[in-house]
């Protein structure tokens, strides 16, 4: 066994096919398949087995490739660490929810990096099962998941399986943010059957692991709200809710700075039960870098800037 086998190995599960697998490492078929049989040779097990759907990582071939990866991702630190070429490079990567306190955190770590150095920076912003993806694959080293807190069970269980450290960063009540000239953004609290007769904006990739789509959706969705707008990234929120004056969304706590902004202002709703929880998750034998403990550093700054003016 090799390190260019354990290459090979992750690069079959995550194509889920010999071909494509062997196309992104510029290698041929024949090759690729004689490597992946030697290495279940060596090893004794079988990593993977065709299905009508292509190639199927084992249930013996995911506990390998855990380790594999992780073995990979401590090869590529280990080389950025003692290149001479390299050191100057300051690299971080996380895929987090469409949280407004959560991006004003990621601007406020980035702001302190240093000019002089060269920077690597992937932030990636998608539902929380794909965030669960991205860090077990090795594509970013940090996630932020959120969820309702009525699925907890299923994410603690997917979070669980898969080996990851999760640690709370914020709990909360969603808040209606609107604009400032919205007809309710006077009222102090605002009561929730109002809100019927306005358009909500919400996002439209939700994703729970074990739930079917519809039970999703009736958990997610405002019960009473008749007229909705689905969105798939957050600059085209801001630009609906301060143009098309009578929309409104439910969203985390919003820092005080991005509220004045936009010309917004989030209000409290007396029957709301949107509650939600995210949280900070990574792989259990991922070792935090200098820049991962800044960025956290800055969000649980933010955090608790927002949970005083709550």
């Amino acid at each position: 066994m090799n390190i260019l086998h354990l290459k090979y190995a992750v690069e079959v599960e995550k194509t889920g096919s010999i071909t494509q697998a062997a196309e992104r490492l510029f290698m041929s078929q024949p090759n690729l398949s004689k490597a992946i049989r030697e290495l279940e040779t060596t090893l004794g097990i079988s990593l993977f087995k065709r299905s009508s759907k292509g190639i199927v990582t084992t249930q013996k071939g995911k506990e390998f490739l855990t380790y594999a990866k992780n073995i990979l991702a401590q090869i590529e630190e280990m080389e950025e660490l003692y290149q001479p070429d390299r050191q100057n490079i300051q690299r971080f990567s996380i895929s987090v929810p469409r949280g407004s306190y959560i991006a004003h955190a990621f601007t406020c770590f980035v702001n302190k990096l240093d000019p002089a150095k060269s920077i690597d920076i992937n932030f990636s912003e998608t539902n929380s099962m794909e965030t669960i993806n991205k860090v077990m694959e090795g594509e970013c080293n940090l996630g932020i998941i959120r969820y309702q807190t009525a699925h907890e069970k299923y994410f603690f269980s997917v979070l669980d399986d898969k080996g990851m450290v999760h640690k709370p960063v914020l709990e909360y009540t969603y808040l209606a943010l609107m604009s400032k000239s919205h007809p309710l953004a006077a009222k102090p609290i605002l009561d929730y059957y109002e809100l019927n007769k306005y358009i909500e904006i919400m996002h439209g990739d939700l994703t729970v692991p074990f739930l079917p789509v519809s039970e999703i959706k009736k958990t997610e969705q405002s019960e009473h709200s008749k007229n909705r707008i689905y969105v798939y990234e957050r600059g085209s929120q801001f630009d609906l809710l301060r143009k098309v004056i009578k929309t409104y969304m439910w969203v985390s706590p919003m820092p005080k700075e991005l509220l004045e902004c936009y010309g917004l202002v989030q209000k409290k709703c007396d029957a709301s039960n949107h509650k939600y929880k995210d949280l900070l998750i990574f792989p259990a034998d991922y070792r935090l870098s200098t820049l991962d403990k800044a960025f956290i550093t800055e969000l649980y700054r933010i955090k608790n800037e927002i949970s005083k003016t709550e």
